[in-house]
């Protein structure tokens, strides 16, 4: 009979009064996909990061090959091959996609003086991408890349890895239909390979395309495992605790007001391309594309994050010039940016002082804030996005990825501006947490607010947007009413016109695909 490489055996780690860890029995096979689903700050990625050296458990057994482990750091586990390629990405920014994607297993020319040689490491990067179908430049620095960029080389640095146990945490979260076939090819090869995968998820077709069992989380206790092919839908969503009536998109339709918002021939340096748009008020405007179509560095040049090279901004039919943050928020305008753990959260304050950061002056009264006014604020709108465990003088850096995600929502809510550029604001978010996001969005919607929703998910984006753009190469190459819009249109016009007029059978079997 075939033995399980791990075992995780009566688990516990106590946090708080809100949330432990509570007797947690785990296993995984070698050539096995354990897929682990569960809401928002159930543990998911707490017991990834136990068995990844990460946190250390307060009691229960590590069985590796049936041998009683203790993992106490994130050394010991690589030395046990155990790979863990994070939610949050962890890469070095100064160096190439190449350097990064082999830093763990630099080619030498000399291993005791450590002289890497760079024509094999580019070389042996070259072939890898060739045979992935991955178009990145491997000579640029990380920090030039895009989020979804970032992530599809921490799961290549996952593949490339001598790993016996691959952890994938929210992989896919920020990549269009065209990544995501990329990545679940690398899956497939992985247990093909023999390897062991703990792959944590939020999509209900991933556990049908890669799982072999699956796992569900609620609130630090594992509430069942089954195999994939034994399980419905509806089961995964009864074993969540979530409600089956709960509707997915709860659109608003509201009479569009003036024009809010007008971009005109928007660029930046050779990337972005003579970039033009309206946003109307009351509207939410989607913006989709492929990695490395523009659709991020667009929301930054809006905010001044990024300086356009050249073209106009007009808001309330007043031209304006944003240079940097500070001229966006004068001149009404919000961004959620798509990097929540370098761009939005701030990890040594506590969850009030992260929410109402922005919005200070709402509170003041002869320059001392008034903090009871604060605090009860500060707590509606806690509530109204279900951040848990959602306690003011919580720690932001104890937080689940998507609980941070609310939190930087929620500030810019609070701020009450009238323009919202939302990047992948659902990015990472269990199924009950987004539509309590598509909830906030309605409400602004309602209050006289406009939003730009950036997002990979087509779905998603057909789902509560107004009207779509659709980005490639830096240019907007579609602009269509939802009504309109199809997933096999905005495909088309996401992928590379001349490659899908060269093979338009190939562009039809994509659409399937979606």
């Amino acid at each position: 009979m075939k033995h399980p490489i791990l075992v995780l055996k009566d688990i516990n780690k106590y946090f708080s009064e809100d949330f432990a860890l509570c007797d947690i029995n785990l296993d995984l096979y070698s050539g096995e996909v354990h897929i682990i689903v569960g809401e928002n700050g159930s543990g998911k990625s707490t017991i990834m990061k136990i068995i990844s050296g990460i946190v250390k458990s307060d009691s229960g057994h590590i069985f590796f090959h049936d041998q009683e482990v203790c993992i106490h750091s994130v050394y010991e586990a690589k030395k046990m091959k155990i790979h863990y390629a994070l939610q949050d990405v962890a890469l070095y920014p100064n160096l190439t996609v190449a350097e990064n994607v082999f830093a763990d297993r630099m080619p030498y020319t000399n291993k005791v003086f450590k002289s890497v040689d760079f024509n094999k490491l580019y070389y042996d990067c070259e072939v890898l991408f060739s045979k992935l179908g991955i178009d990145l430049d491997i000579y640029t620095p990380v920090r030039k890349l895009g989020f979804a960029q970032k992530h599809l080389i921490e799961v290549i640095k996952a593949y490339v890895s001598d790993a016996e146990i691959i952890i994938f945490d929210e992989p896919s979260a920020s990549f269009t239909s065209i990544e995501k076939e990329i990545l679940y090819r690398i899956i497939e090869d992985l247990k093909q390979k023999g390897k062991a995968i703990f792959y944590i998820t939020h999509l209900l077709e991933e556990i049908k395309i890669l799982g072999d069992r699956v796992t569900v989380l609620y609130q630090g206790k594992i509430t069942g495992t089954k195999k994939v092919k034994e399980m419905k839908d509806e089961h995964i969503i009864e074993m969540l605790c979530m409600s089956k009536d709960k509707k997915c998109y709860p659109k608003l339709e509201v009479e569009l007001g003036k024009t809010i918002l007008s971009v005109d021939n928007l660029y930046f340096n050779n990337i972005l391309k003579n970039i033009s748009f309206q946003l109307k008020k009351g509207e939410i405007l989607g913006i989709t594309g492929l990695m490395g179509s523009g659709r991020s560095l667009l929301a930054k040049c809006l905010f001044g994050v990024e300086n356009y090279s050249k073209g106009r901004i007009k808001v309330n039919d007043k031209f304006v010039t944003i240079k940097n943050p500070s001229d966006a928020i004068r001149a009404g305008i919000a961004l959620i940016p798509e990097d929540r753990l370098n761009n939005s959260v701030f990890g040594c304050l506590n969850l009030q002082e992260n929410i109402s950061i922005s919005s200070l002056k709402r509170f003041a009264n002869k320059q001392v804030i008034d903090y009871y006014i604060l605090g009860d604020v500060t707590g509606e709108y806690v509530r109204k996005l279900s951040i848990k465990p959602g306690k003011p003088e919580d720690l932001l850096w104890t937080y689940s990825g998507g609980n941070q995600q609310k939190m930087a929502i929620a500030r810019w809510m609070m701020s009450r501006l009238k323009i919202y550029i939302m990047d992948e604001p659902t990015r990472g978010i269990d199924i009950a947490s987004k539509t309590d996001i598509y909830n906030c969005m309605v409400d602004l919607i309602r209050k006289g607010a406009s939003i730009i929703f950036i997002s990979s998910d087509i779905e998603e984006i057909l789902g509560i947007c107004d009207r779509i753009l659709v980005l490639n190469a830096g240019q907007i190459t579609c602009n269509i009413l939802r009504k309109e819009a199809t997933k096999e249109k905005i495909l088309f016009h996401a992928m590379s016109l001349s490659k899908a007029n060269e093979n338009k059978e190939v562009l039809s079997s994509e659409c399937i695909f979606l």
